[in-house]
């Protein structure tokens, strides 16, 4: 790994959506280790280093060419899968053009290294009249678009298609994380509603865990594509039944009708990306649970008037 820039000598890492979800995990992950991380954010609350809306790749290129930036972790991204829907414009404006911006600036500013945070979701083949979902969709043009820049500036990119994502800190209004989501209607006495069946499977991955792997594929100074999943499946219903053992309470679960595009089973292939990193998820759903439970109980104290 190149070193570069700063007082301390050590490499200077970017993130983008520093301050969102999964921002402020991989940010934190990283700067355990040897590096220097430049946080990259639209809002100036939390007061990024750079406060970029991600619109414009020159005056990005030259933040970054500033503060010495190798290394640029690209996990900003608008809406979520439910709400995207099959709204490509707002996927383009919202997503793809800014990651564009951003991969672009990295090319310009001279990085050597990005690391892209795709989706493990998969994406059905569109049949007939039957349009992939919009969010799935921007996701898999985002890897085509770094790809191009990789080519074009001959910077090393790896792209990170985790699981389902849940853990502390994450904000359940967004309708983010059935872990979470559940957790958080079970606290609330809130029904819980599950688009078809309760048997759906998911290896569902700890915050923790893909923040760890996001800074092992830095460290290794990793390219190519790579799954990360949970280090289990778990079906909903046993999610359910976790959170129930976890608050003493029951569940009061609503089934509806399928959205037709969900697989059954989602449960993705560690392997490539263990054997290059050593890296192995650990952090098992019911294991996790007091800890993301406390976190929505402070999540909720800070909003009460």
């Amino acid at each position: 790994m190149k070193e570069t820039s700063g007082s301390s000598g050590a490499c200077v890492v970017a993130v983008t959506g520093a301050y969102g979800f999964i921002g402020r995990h991989v940010c934190d992950a990283l700067q355990r280790g040897p590096y220097r991380v430049v946080k990259v954010n639209r809002s100036s609350e939390g007061v990024p280093d750079i406060c970029s809306d991600l619109s414009n790749a020159a005056e990005l290129a030259r933040d970054l060419r500033a503060d010495g930036v190798k290394v640029l972790v690209h996990s900003a991204w608008a809406g979520h899968p439910r709400s995207a829907g099959t709204d490509y414009p707002g996927q383009i404006r919202d997503s793809l053009v800014p990651t564009i911006n951003t991969l672009l600036a990295a090319g310009l500013a001279g990085v050597d290294h990005v690391v892209l945070l795709g989706t493990g979701g998969g994406i059905p083949p569109a049949r007939g009249a039957t349009a992939p979902p919009a969010y799935g969709w921007a996701k898999r043009t985002a890897e085509g678009i770094a790809l191009a820049n990789a080519s074009a500036f001959q910077f090393r990119l790896a792209i990170i298609r985790p699981s389902a994502v849940y853990g502390p800190g994450q904000d359940p209004s967004r309708g983010l994380g059935a872990v979470t989501v559940f957790a958080d209607a079970i606290l609330r006495n809130q029904p819980i509603r599950i688009l078809g069946s309760d048997s759906v499977t998911r290896d569902f991955l700890h915050v923790g865990d893909l923040s760890e792997a996001v800074r092992c594929a830095v460290d290794a100074q990793l390219d190519g594509t790579y799954e990360l999943g949970g280090p289990e499946g778990v079906s909903l219903r046993d999610v359910i039944t976790a959170i129930e053992h976890a608050t003493g309470r029951t569940a009061n679960v609503e089934l509806l009708p399928a959205t037709g595009v969900d697989p059954q089973t989602v449960l993705l292939d560690n392997a490539p990306f263990t054997r290059k990193t050593g890296w192995t998820p650990s952090k098992r759903v019911e294991d996790s649970l007091d800890e993301l439970l406390h976190s929505l109980a402070t999540h909720h104290a800070g909003q009460a008037p």
